[in-house]
């Protein structure tokens, strides 16, 4: 579990109304002084609802020129960390676009996430505990990331561009493209992009009488284009269709370099292993949003019905040179890993709202059909001698299908300072999967109901009390269920697990708001049956040396008690301060033979975020922040404290059609995080570093013309886009 503090930032309010010329309360003024009266409104960064806290993109110096994954890194209660999104006090979550599932994870869903431009983002939804419309997928909360509108009454186009120095220089460009003419609505975006990014691990093995130094290197080189066609028609103002179009295509080449020096606890080096290689990936993805909504005449009822199809194609080959030298003995290996996977999704639902005096109704049904081909391949051959033999083939086929029907009732009601909400969610799965290699089909087929609760109770304008609860179901990503072996050395290898289950989580959590300024929380989670990922140490007779393996299990159950506090306010009017503090006292029980039965231990999270206007324009703004995680026990894992410092100006010219800015992220390069623990006895330290200290510019330049009737709409991304690998 991973437990994250807010990044906090408000910007002070400023009232906003429009007043047109007419007989009302202000006629008394002079008609030419009373034509259009306009002052324009600017949200909050930060704004605090009854189940979610609202992170306005737009309103944040650091987001510009940024992608989806930039921006999730400064909200609050996210963080980003290892190529895992994960919120504050919570195990394990899900990503929707426009309250629509997506069916990805790891690398799919990191690479997916790169795509969508902070340009095109409104909002990010941190929604800790989801109400019974959404899927119950998902151990703990929800992120929602809302695209944004266009303006009424107009066309628009951006340009935009952003090159980004870390330790090698990436860069991107794309262009957005808005028009509506009378019922016709059209959205076109496109962006290209090349990321050079590295990665390093330095591992310490602790075996009884030997020592493993190991040192892990990569550099990746990603280039990728992704686009997005959006129509809508609006047959009336109780009626209108859209469909939606995503894709994406990536290749990625990532040179690997792992340096093992393995002694005796008298620092002697006995023995050295050396593996060097690349990785090429290339992936693709297609999803295609049909979607109608009808009102009703009073416009208070509604029928909104979705259809979505999504496919991804992830191939990746992995090709290693492996010198050893054991007891003086030299041996060289070659080998050749291939993977192919092929994951189709086809899913609809349909969602009835009923508005009335005596309690708002919402209910509606979904069915979701996945399948999924994996085709993994190794080969590894002897090249000591200059002449090839095989030492280790496999070649397995794993097709997995997963089928899940679902049923949800929401109730609404306000009684005077009083707002109940309680929903019921019903989900059927059913799934199969075959691996060739074993010959063997596992099944499973259950239903299980997930209830929510939500009380609100307002005693006064400045007091505010919030209580809720919900249950939740995390499912196995696809490749999680693959038992075929991906190798990273002739000596380390993960292989998935066909009899992973589910894992079910209780959350509770009471807040109490006073005066938009203060908020204070404490949650708390309980999970069952939870799943993850364990190292095993077997020794290799043959090599004399240990292997490291990574394997899936249902090892573990937790829970885990959160405490929160976050302020927000203007210091003065040009400087504005949030932060947040967050503590949490977490414990897990094993049931795994090679892992201690138990582990507790406190952690916490702090963060500040200061903005600043610089000038009376108020086109230049300055932001500064600041991301402190304290040490913590996290299931079997020790996590060491790391921090992140980074700084944000942007400028606005041209009567704001241009903007500038300029985002340094962790200066101090203090991002650095060491996890150790205890497997079978054997002890383990991973120093990880990803490519996070970088200075990034950004332009952007917007023009169009506001007076031809224009009003974009952007409809889904994604529906079921989670769990692919």
């Amino acid at each position: 579990m991973k437990n994250i503090i807010p990044i906090f930032c408000l910007t002070f309010p400023i009232l906003t109304f429009s007043q047109k010329k007419g007989n009302d309360s202000i006629s008394r003024l002079p008609e030419k002084n009373i034509q259009e009266i306009e002052i324009k409104t600017r949200k909050r960064i930060i704004e605090k609802k009854i189940d979610r806290l609202v992170f306005n993109v737009e309103n944040s110096t650091s987001s510009s020129g940024a992608d989806a994954i930039d921006i999730l890194r400064i909200a609050p209660n996210v963080r980003v960390n290892n190529d895992q999104i994960s919120i504050i006090g919570k195990s394990n979550m899900t990503v929707m676009i426009d309250d629509r599932l997506i069916q990805l994870s790891g690398d799919d869903l990191i690479n997916y996430l790169k795509t969508i431009k902070s340009d095109n983002i409104k909002n990010i939804e941190v929604i800790t505990n989801p109400p019974a419309k959404y899927d119950a997928e998902g151990n703990s909360g929800i992120i929602n990331i809302n695209l944004k509108k266009a303006k009424s009454n107009s066309w628009s186009n951006s340009v935009r561009s952003t090159l980004k120095q870390a330790t090698y220089s990436s860069f991107s460009v794309g262009n957005n493209f808005s028009y509506q003419k009378n019922k016709l609505s059209v959205l076109v975006d496109i962006d290209y992009r090349r990321n050079q990014d590295i990665y390093s691990n330095d591992t310490d093995f602790y075996y009884p009488s030997t020592f493993w130094k190991s040192s892990i290197y990569e550099k990746s080189t990603t280039n990728g284009i992704g686009g997005t066609v959006n129509l809508g028609y609006k047959f009336n103002d109780n009626t209108q269709l859209g469909i939606q179009y995503f894709g994406y295509a990536t290749k990625s080449d990532k040179g690997n370099n792992n340096i093992s020096d393995i002694s005796d606890y008298s620092n002697i080096l006995n023995d050295k292993l050396l593996s060097y290689g690349n990785t090429h990936r290339v992936n693709s993805s297609n999803s295609l949003n049909l979607n109608f909504i009808k009102k009703t005449n009073n416009s208070k009822n509604k029928i909104t019905f979705d259809f979505d199809y999504f496919d991804l194609k992830n191939d990746r080959e992995n090709n290693f040179i492996t010198d050893k030298t054991v007891s003086s003995n030299v041996t060289s290996e070659y080998t050749e890993n291939i993977s192919k996977q092929n994951i189709q999704n086809i899913s609809s639902r349909i969602d009835f709202e009923m508005l009335n005096d005596l309690v708002n109704i919402n209910f509606g049904a979904k069915v979701s059909f996945t399948e999924t081909k994996n085709n993994l391949s190794l080969t590894s051959y002897d090249t000591t001698e200059g002449l090839s033999s095989v030492n280790l083939s496999q070649n397995n086929i794993f097709n997995y299908k997963e089928n899940i029907q679902a049923l949800y009732l929401s109730l609404n009601k306000k009684i005077n300072k009083w707002n109940f909400k309680a929903g019921l969610r019903a989900e059927s799965t059913q799934n199969k999967g075959y691996s060739a290699e074993l010959d063997q089909t596992n099944k499973n087929n259950f239903i299980k109901l997930f209830p929510t609760l939500y009380v609100l109770y307002k005693s006064n304008d400045k007091n505010t009390f919030s209580f809720s609860y919900g249950k939740r179901i995390r499912r196995p990503n696809f490749s999680n269920l693959n038992p075929a072996k991906w190798y990273f050395n002739s000596n380390s290898y993960e292989e998935g697990n066909p009899f992973l289950q589910p894992s079910y989580s209780d959350n509770v959590e009471l807040s109490h708001t006073y005066n938009s300024f203060l908020t204070s929380s404490v949650s708390f989670t309980k999970t069952n049956n939870g799943f993850g990922q364990i190292t095993l140490h077997n020794s290799d007779d043959l090599q004399n040396l240990d292997t490291q393996i990574i394997v899936r299990r249902n090892y573990f159950n937790s829970s885990s008690l959160n405490f929160s506090e976050e302020i927000n306010f203007d210091i003065f009017k040009w400087w504005n301060t949030s932060s947040a503090l967050s503590l949490f006292y977490s414990e897990t029980n094993t049931n795994s033979d090679v892992l201690a039965p138990k582990f507790s231990g406190w952690g916490g999270d702090f963060s500040s975020t200061n903005s600043f206007i610089l000038n009376k324009s108020k086109s230049i703004s300055l932001q500064v922040i600041y991301n402190y995680t304290y040490p913590s026990i996290q299931q079997e894992n020790k996590i060491s404290d790391f921090s992140n410092l980074s700084i944000g100006v942007k400028a606005q010219f041209l009567k704001r059609s241009l903007q500038a800015s300029l985002f340094a992220n962790n200066i101090l390069r203090s991002d650095v995080m060491t996890i150790n623990s205890t497997s079978g006895n054997v002890y383990q330290q991973f120093k990880q570093y990803y490519d996070t200290q970088y200075v990034r510019l950004s332009l952007s330049y917007n023009f169009g013309n506001n007076k031809i009737n224009l009003n974009k709409r952007n409809t889904s991304n994604e529906d079921e886009k989670k769990r692919s690998n």
